[in-house]
């Protein structure tokens, strides 16, 4: 599938682990978009969703997982 011309998402991804309220441990890739860091995305976007791809979660890999930003207990970037 190729970009569209009128694409306006920006990518920048980058990697990421979290650990949500319940102890479940989910790493991934993360499009923080036009923010500089994943800290940066997390405190100052409107979103309560951030979308993970590439996730390994639950005992399988390459998922797709949505998570609710308020469930997020920690949260750490990987080094690229």
């Amino acid at each position: 599938m190729q970009p569209d011309q009128d694409d306006q998402w920006v990518r920048n991804f980058r990697g990421v682990t979290i650990k949500i309220k319940d102890g479940t441990v989910i790493s991934g890739k993360l499009n923080i978009g036009e923010y500089a860091r994943v800290s940066d995305l997390l405190r100052q976007s409107q979103d309560q969703y951030i979308v993970l791809t590439e996730a390994e979660h639950r005992g399988s890999t390459g998922r797709v997982v949505i998570v609710n930003t308020n469930e997020i207990m920690w949260a750490e970037p990987k080094e690229d």
